[in-house]
Order: structure tokens, then C-alpha cells, then sequence
């Protein structure tokens, strides 16, 4: 079967930093499909008490240490050291108070509870109790059949003094790992990582190396201006990783950690400092009153941080509904998946909103022969931010822009002279650079009662305030989608980012309501649009780099790769948003180009290879391929659909070479790319594939039919 491939450059030598290798396997006979059943169970052996599902497996001792583990048929793997002596690893979850830290509590008693939980089914809950002197420790934690590999839980401080206890820190979910356990001629650390969270522009942040010198101590939402992350972090070796998110419906302010040890051991878990929360935790417990831990998961897997990333975004969109919220979009309309051009760096490689109306029209007959359904005027086609009316050296008032849309939606573009286009704007909904008196009121402030400044935008609307609600839907939103006709907005910049808000005139309950409510405004600009325009209203997020407010994700249709630095950053960043969003969720490229700096980024074949939405910056052939390349990856774009198939995550990033990344389409056909730094030769498994059925290779680049394959041994 080898002798049928050839290892060929997908992509021109032109490009010089990539290759890959790209091929559609479509079902050529039926068979048939096995189950397992699920099982949780709950036992005692030894010293030990055990908490089981079919994946993982929680061993607690009589301290209430817990080891976690990976159940894998008959065997058990672990990469957690859970060591228990006094200068050991913290246990999973711990609290400091008045200075002393409370950690090893003698187990008093357990007992299990029966679920049924609406959402994710039957399952168990083993709550577990123990007691130092002056407090009580009580640990629920729930286990799912439908997540067989996730274990959730919160925990309960007890103050049983009569004096109130002050919270210093309160850990949870909180581990120490070691790659030796699984690998012995490993070094302990030796470790790949994802945490998203954003300190600096272009930095990665999806497949890092853990280092002798890795300590992240990261507070998160964030504090906005490219300084925002994510409740997750996964850790994953080459036999195993585990992963420790958050499942609340809300936002809140903790500390994400990744620290190596001098052993080389590894700490990660979340820990709340009460100071550090706004408001949102309490900073004591009273004499005979209690505090409860946020509800976190933990996740044990083989792979990457693909799985895990599932995982969150699923409960994490059951939290979001359960706080009376809209869950994720389940169904995505046509439009998403349709590629869009920006005018941004059309005339310039270092990157810049120069343009002129006359430019972007004599472009548009190239860009609907390539197929672009969308035309976005970039960041420069505003005068100002927050007021957001025309740039008048681009449009002299507002009905040129009305004109202007009107001639792009009439379908005489191209080379037939019968295609149309719809008019997207660069936005940044709470970015503000000047301020109005109508908007003074709705901006955020510190503390100390001075305006938020920001490195972007110079200013911030506060997301929560119905003041900027009213501002968006009446002032905004009707002006630029009802007035002007305008089809989308992208938003942009690192403004969408949550903030605490100080502003007295606002009259949160407390300061972190802005944090907590963030999504409103959000809500407000989408919701109008699609009231005024239900059919074809479009928004994307991109937020300039950094890591997107994972909370706003049921508000927007497309989210960007967000200026991505490497190509690797493209494949990687698609990775992360499709486990989270879903699989069949439109996720941009970032765009397919390579400014200046962004040498490394961009390839229209890559882009189609792993199923995401081609979005541009320049379109100038020349720099992608040439014209016959850019041409037959648009019109596989378009043929083959792959951004319409389920991204599956079955190939590691890190630990398989080369990178593997398949899609499979609702009729049963598998695309699959791989990809290297170099050229290669080398056998890959086509993983996914029905031990009990027969495919049928095509080469779909050039349409070569390269012979049949069974499932059973898909090794080329």
C-alpha cells in the first residue's frame, strides 16, 4: 500500500515553512458498531476508598488525599504524585486561614448519593468529611455515565470556632504531576501545556513546553488590554494528561498555576485569593458559617488538550443555561462558513487601515471570481471609536457608506458580472477614544474614581450598565445595521475583555457585576441585529491576539484565530475553538496571508486541509503560491465543504509526528491532513476509520483515486 503514496509538497516551495500531505477517504461498505456500557462505582480496599467511573478512577486516603488516575481496560495510569507527608504536595483541595494552612483533615465519614441529573444523566456523588481542630472539610464530588473521564467537585469550610476565620487562599482542584510515573527515562517535567492566557501579543499559548523554570501564577478573567485568560489548563505527556477546569455559568476571579518544582514535579490547580475576587468570594467565614469552593472538573485523557476541551466547553455550556443564559449555538447559518476579505494591510505589509473606496471597488470583480462572499472594511473606516460614523477621507458622510453598500450587494461583480457581495465593519463595541457627553455615563472607572485606560481603545464602555445597553442598541447598532444596511460586525481589540467597574453611577452590587454581566453587551449588540436582520446578520470575534471571553461565545457566529504568528498558531488555535464550540463550528484562519509580522502564519491550503473558514487580509496571489495555487485551494474550499464535516481530535499535536488532523463529513467521508516543518516519509494511521468497513484513497488536491483501504489496517 505504501508504494501507492507519494510524499509530495502540498504546498509550493515558495512558501518554505511548511509541508504536508492531504487525502479523502469515503466509505465503500457498511458494518457494524459497538457500545460500551459505563459503570461508576464506589468501594473500599485497604486504607483506601475508591470513587470509579469507566475512564477514571479517584483514590482518596484517610487525610482525603486524592490520586487520580486513568482507567485504561485493565490497567490504571497516573501522572499524579500524590505523596502524602508533611512537606508533600498540597492535597486536591485546601484552604489557608489567619495565616495557617489547613490541609491534612482526618477523614470522619463519606456516603454516596444517586443522580439524575437532567442534563448529563445518571451518575453518583461521593461527599466526604473530615475535621482539624476548629474546622470542618466536606468534599462533593460527582461523576457522570455520560462523562466517563471528568470528575466534578466543590468543597465546604466549616468555621466551628467562635471566632470568625480570615481566608488567605483557598485551593482546589489542585495537583502535583510527574512524567516519570508513566515514563521513567523521562524527566519529570517533561510536559506539553495549554493554558489560554494572554500576557503579551503573538505569544502561544496551545502547545507550550513545560521548563525547569515554568512558574505561571495567572489571574483570570484578566485585566484586560491583552492580559485575559480562560479558566482551563491541560497538561499532557505522550502516555497521558490532566487537565482542571472550571464549570460555573459566570466568570470568576482565581488564580490558574503551573509551577515546577525543585524535584522537577509539576503543580497545577486553581486557587482563589479572596482579595484578588472584586467582591465575588468572601474574604471570611463567621464563627459557625461556611464558604464553598467554585464548582471545577477534572479531566484524565489520552492525547492532547482536544478532549478536556470538549469536556469544558460542554459544561460549560450546560452552566451558561443553567443560569437562565443562551447555550452555545448549536446550529450555524450558511453565512458563517462563507470566506470574507478585510481591507486591512491592503496597502501595506506592516499592517494598516489604509484604504480608499475606489481601491476596495476596482479589488471586488478579483475577489468574487475567487469566490469571497464578504467584503469587511477594516479598523480606519470609523472616525472615531464609540461613536463610530464614517471616516470622512474614506466616506465624506453617511451616505456614501450607504452608497457603497448598496453597489456591493448588487450582483455585478465578477467576471459574468453576477456576483454580490455583503459589507462587514471592524468594531470594537466597548471601545472608546474620545470622550462625548452621551458618553461620560456608561464609561468604566477605577477604583479611585479616574477612567479605565486602556492600551488599545483609550477607554471602555462598562458591559453591564443599562446605559450602554440603550447606547448600543438605539445609537449603534440602528444606525450601522438598520440605517446603513451594514450586514456584520467583527469585533475586535482587547476591550471585549472583562473589567471590574467602579463607576457610582452604575450602582453595581458589587465591582465585579461588570465581569460577571460582560456578556450583556454583547448580547444586546447581537440580539438587535438579528431583530433587524433575522436572515443574514453576521458578528466575529477576533480580540486582537487575545484569548476570547469564553462567556460570549453564544453571541457571535465566527471566531478568529486572532493574528495568529506561525502557522502552527493557525492549526493549533482552529484545534482549541472547535473542541470548545463544537466540531462543526465556523472558526477562522486569522487570514491566509504573511504581513510582516506575521512572516510565519498564513496558507490557503492549510486552511482548507483542516476545515476552517478562509478569511484575507491582501489577496495577492503572488504571495500565496501563485495564482493557480490560490485558485485550487479556493475552489476545493468550495467543492469539498470540509469546514461543514465534524473536526475530530484523534491525532496528539505535540507527541505525533507529523501533526494529523482529520475531519469527517455527514456523509462518512474522512479528510486528513498532516502536516511538518519538512518534508517527510514516513507511515501514518489514518485513525477513526470502522475496523469493519472498506474505504476508498482520493488525493483530493489533484483528484488522484489512490485505491481502497479497510478500516481494520488504515496504515499508510
Amino acid at each position: 500500500m505504501k508504494s501507492n503514496w507519494e510524499n509530495r509538497k502540498v504546498f509550493f516551495t515558495k512558501t518554505g515553512i511548511l509541508y504536508g500531505f492531504i487525502i479523502a477517504v469515503i466509505t465503500n461498505l457498511t458494518g457494524c458498531n459497538t457500545q460500551q456500557t459505563n459503570s461508576l462505582n464506589v468501594r473500599e480496599e485497604n486504607s483506601w476508598l475508591y470513587f470509579e467511573n469507566e475512564k477514571i478512577q479517584l483514590r482518596f486516603d484517610d487525610q482525603l488525599f486524592c490520586k487520580i488516575s486513568y482507567v485504561e481496560d485493565d490497567r490504571i495510569l497516573s501522572i499524579n504524585d500524590e505523596i502524602n507527608t508533611e512537606s508533600s504536595a498540597m492535597p486536591s483541595h485546601y484552604i489557608e486561614v489567619n495565616g495557617q494552612v489547613f490541609s491534612h483533615f482526618k477523614q470522619t465519614s463519606y456516603r454516596v448519593e444517586d443522580l439524575d441529573d437532567p442534563d448529563l444523566g445518571k451518575g453518583k456523588r461521593l461527599i466526604l468529611t473530615g475535621l482539624l481542630p476548629g474546622i470542618r472539610k466536606t468534599l462533593s464530588v460527582e461523576m457522570y455515565e455520560s462523562l466517563p473521564d471528568v470528575a466534578i467537585s466543590e468543597c465546604t469550610y466549616s468555621n466551628l470556632t467562635d471566632n470568625a476565620m480570615s481566608i488567605d487562599q483557598i485551593g482546589y482542584n489542585y495537583y502535583r504531576l510527574d512524567r516519570q510515573l508513566t515514563n521513567p527515562e523521562e524527566e519529570s517535567n517533561s510536559f506539553r501545556y495549554l493554558q489560554p492566557l494572554n500576557k503579551k501579543w503573538g505569544e502561544t499559548w496551545t502547545n507550550v513546553a513545560v521548563t525547569d523554570t515554568t512558574d505561571e501564577n495567572f489571574l483570570v478573567p484578566g485585566s484586560g488590554s491583552n492580559y485575559s485568560g480562560m479558566p482551563f489548563i491541560d497538561v499532557w505527556g505522550a502516555e497521558l494528561g490532566m487537565a482542571v477546569f472550571h464549570v460555573e455559568g459566570e466568570p470568576r476571579f482565581l488564580n490558574v498555576k503551573l509551577q515546577v518544582q525543585d524535584d522537577k514535579k509539576v503543580d497545577v490547580g486553581f486557587v482563589t485569593v479572596p482579595e484578588n475576587t472584586y467582591g465575588q468570594f468572601p474574604d471570611h467565614i463567621p464563627p459557625g458559617d461556611s464558604v464553598t469552593t467554585w464548582k471545577s472538573a477534572v479531566c484524565v485523557h489520552k492525547g492532547d488538550f482536544f478532549n478536556p476541551a470538549q469536556r469544558f466547553g460542554q459544561l460549560l455550556d450546560m452552566a451558561l443555561q443553567q443560569e437562565g443564559r443562551k447555550g452555545f449555538i448549536e446550529e450555524y447559518p450558511d453565512q458563517a462558513y462563507e470566506p470574507y476579505w478585510k481591507t486591512w494591510g491592503m496597502n501595506s505589509l506592516a499592517g494598516s487601515g489604509d484604504f480608499t473606496q475606489e481601491q476596495v471597488l476596482k479589488k471586488m470583480d478579483e475577489l468574487a471570481n475567487y469566490g469571497f462572499k464578504a467584503i469587511m472594511l477594516d479598523d480606519g473606516w470609523q472616525d472615531y471609536l464609540g461613536t463610530w460614523d464614517p471616516n470622512p477621507d474614506k466616506f465624506k458622510n453617511e451616505q456614501e457608506i450607504i452608497d457603497f453598500v448598496k453597489e456591493a450587494h448588487t450582483p455585478k461583480w465578477g467576471e459574468n458580472k453576477d456576483k454580490s457581495f455583503k459589507v462587514y465593519l471592524w468594531f470594537d463595541l466597548l471601545g472608546v477614544d474620545t470622550i462625548t457627553e452621551a458618553m461620560e455615563p456608561l464609561l468604566i472607572k477605577n477604583e479611585d474614581g479616574s477612567y479605565f485606560e486602556s492600551k488599545q481603545s483609550k477607554y471602555a464602555l462598562c458591559p453591564s450598565f443599562s446605559g450602554t445597553h440603550d447606547y448600543i442598541r438605539e445609537s449603534l447598532i440602528d444606525k450601522i445595521v438598520g440605517k446603513w444596511d451594514i450586514d456584520g460586525l467583527y469585533t475586535d481589540w482587547e476591550d471585549q475583555n472583562p473589567l471590574p467597574c467602579f463607576a457610582e453611577n452604575h450602582n453595581h452590587t458589587q465591582s465585579a457585576e461588570s465581569v460577571e454581566d460582560n456578556y450583556q453587551a454583547f448580547k444586546h449588540m447581537h440580539d438587535r441585529m438579528m431583530e433587524i436582520k433575522p436572515e443574514n446578520a453576521w458578528v466575529g470575534q477576533c480580540a486582537c491576539a487575545a484569548v476570547h471571553d469564553v462567556y460570549q461565545y453564544p453571541y457571535y457566529h465566527v471566531e478568529d484565530a486572532s493574528d495568529p504568528t506561525s502557522n502552527g498558531q493557525v492549526r493549533w488555535r482552529v484545534r482549541w475553538m472547535k473542541a470548545l464550540r463544537g466540531g462543526k463550528a465556523p472558526v477562522g484562519d486569522g487570514y491566509v496571508e504573511k504581513m510582516d509580522y506575521n512572516e510565519l502564519a498564513g496558507e490557503p491550503a492549510q486552511s482548507v486541509a483542516i476545515g476552517s473558514v478562509i478569511t484575507s487580509l491582501r489577496w495577492e496571489v503572488d504571495e500565496l503560491g501563485g495564482e493557480k495555487h490560490a485558485r485550487n485551494w479556493m475552489d476545493l474550499y468550495f467543492s469539498e465543504e470540509i469546514y461543514l464535516g465534524d473536526y475530530l481530535g484523534l491525532y496528539d499535536i505535540a507527541y505525533h509526528s507529523p501533526e494529523g488532523y482529520v475531519v469527517k463529513k455527514d456523509d462518512g467521508t474522512f479528510y486528513y491532513s498532516f502536516f511538518d516543518d519538512a518534508p517527510f516519509e514516513k507511515e501514518v494511521e489514518l485513525r477513526g476509520l470502522d475496523p469493519n468497513k472498506q474505504y476508498r484513497m482520493i488525493q483530493y488536491e489533484e483528484g488522484n483515486d489512490l485505491g481502497n483501504i479497510s478500516g481494520s489496517e488504515a496504515v499508510v
